[in-house]
Order: structure tokens, then C-alpha cells, then sequence
């Protein structure tokens, strides 16, 4: 068999099976590991303790230190925070400064000059609204479930863009805000009294998130295959691209490979 300048053998051809069949034999174990290792992980999703808008059984599992917790519920800041520059109180606000600034670049271009083109250079000026610091302003409790927890016990990351205001003609501030209260789904691990390894999932239920747990491996499996396969096929193209002389019986007059 000939590709452009590259003749392929029998014996090529036996030993890309042979090459196939050993990686393909490799996927499968690091396939099954790697759906071994998220099924582990997600176990403690699935063992959790569920637990939807209820504060007493919420409190039962902080008082007796249960383990894992999968908790539908609000989050209410308990002291709200509110700023002169923007209307209402808000969980937490951001307030970005950012300056118009004059920046240059060299530009290469072409031009035609009696019939010929010529490539140049020159200095273009532009301007842009660059990040120049920025101010925090967050409640220092809020209550998830009716128990009190400090700002910082949860990183939430449902912040958004509320508004902006210039203060002059190169000077402006964007506003990020967090609602002050908002629902969610907290996972979290419940020891030494108080919540561990918190993560917060916004606008999804209980049964939203087992069921994306659950399709993970899928998901991981589809993934890893697209890209053995394309390791495969790299390696076997990689191999008949090579001069393989030493697969074939060398005749006394025949050219080599």
C-alpha cells in the first residue's frame, strides 16, 4: 500500500493493529480509573445528609457534627451593607475604579507608491478604561438555614453588574453587587460544630446537582476517549512514518526500504 511517498507493508499494517489493540487496552484501564476516581469523590454527594428549607434538622446536623450535608435554603445577609453612590443594601458591593488611558502601538500597513506596495510602519494612539483599584464593602454575618456563619465562612461567586457612574470625562466607577438575600444548595462538611469544605450552587435544587454528579464520569469517559483516540491515531501515523527496514527480510539485491 502507497501514501503519496510513504509505501506501507503487510507487516506495518500487523504491527499498527498490534499498537491499536495495546493502547486501546491502556485507555480502558485509565478510562476505568478515571471513573473510579470521580464515582469515589462524588460518593460523599450522594451519602450526604439532604436537607430542604429546614432549619431545625439543619441545626440537628451542626449540633451533632454529622459529616456531609446537601442543603437547599436562603442565604440573608444579617447586616446589609449600602453606600451613597448606589440605591439599596446589598450582601456585598464592589466598587471598581477605572481611569481613560492614553496608550500607543506600532501598526505595520501597506500602501502602493507608483505601482508598488510598500509596508510601513507608524504610531497608533488609542484609549481604554483600565482597572485602577477597587473597594469592598460586605456584610460581616449572614444566616444560612436560621445559623448565624461569619462573611468568609462561604466563598460566594454570584455577584453582578449593577450599574456605572462617571465622575468625570477619564475617571468612572463600575458597581458589583450580591442581593442581600438569595436561595441556593449548599454542600458542605459538618464537624468541630460548624460547616467545612463549603461549595454553594445557585438556582439548582438537590436533585439538579446528584444528577449532574452522576453524568460526571460520563462526561470525563466521552471526554478522555476523544482525545486517546487522537493519541492513537498520532502514534500509528507516527510509526508507519518511520523507516521501518528492520520488519522486512532483507533480499541480496533488493533495495531496502
Amino acid at each position: 500500500m502507497e501514501m503519496e511517498d510513504i509505501t506501507i507493508t503487510k507487516r506495518e499494517i500487523l504491527v499498527s493493529v498490534i499498537i491499536v489493540l495495546v493502547l486501546i487496552t491502556i485507555g480502558l484501564f485509565i478510562s476505568n480509573a478515571i471513573e473510579n476516581n470521580i464515582n469515589e469523590n462524588n460518593e460523599k454527594y450522594y451519602k450526604s445528609l439532604k436537607i430542604t428549607d429546614d432549619n431545625g434538622k439543619f441545626k440537628y446536623a451542626i449540633d451533632t457534627n454529622i459529616g456531609y450535608v446537601l442543603a437547599k435554603g436562603k442565604v440573608k445577609a444579617v447586616d446589609g451593607v449600602s453606600i451613597e453612590d448606589i440605591k439599596g443594601t446589598y450582601f456585598k458591593i464592589k466598587k471598581e475604579r477605572e481611569e481613560y488611558t492614553r496608550h500607543t502601538r506600532e501598526v505595520t500597513k501597506t500602501k502602493v507608491v507608483n505601482g508598488n506596495t510598500v509596508t510601513y510602519t507608524e504610531t497608533e494612539v488609542y484609549y481604554t478604561w483600565d482597572y485602577a483599584g477597587e473597594e469592598v464593602f460586605h456584610s460581616n454575618y449572614f444566616e444560612f438555614l436560621g445559623i448565624k456563619f461569619k462573611y468568609d465562612t462561604i466563598n460566594f461567586y454570584n455577584q453582578k453588574y449593577k450599574e456605572t457612574i462617571k465622575e468625570s470625562y477619564d475617571v468612572r466607577y463600575v458597581y458589583y453587587v450580591i442581593p442581600v438575600e438569595f436561595e441556593g444548595c449548599l454542600f458542605t462538611n459538618i464537624k468541630n460544630s460548624t460547616i467545612n469544605e463549603n461549595e454553594f450552587y445557585y438556582n439548582n435544587s438537590i436533585e439538579d446537582i446528584i444528577e449532574a454528579k452522576q453524568k460526571e464520569h460520563l462526561s470525563a469517559k466521552i471526554a478522555f476517549w476523544i482525545i486517546w483516540w487522537f493519541i492513537i491515531i498520532g502514534a500509528v501515523i507516527g510509526f508507519v512514518c518511520l523507516e521501518n527496514n528492520y520488519l522486512e527480510d532483507k533480499k541480496e539485491g533488493e533495495d531496502e526500504k
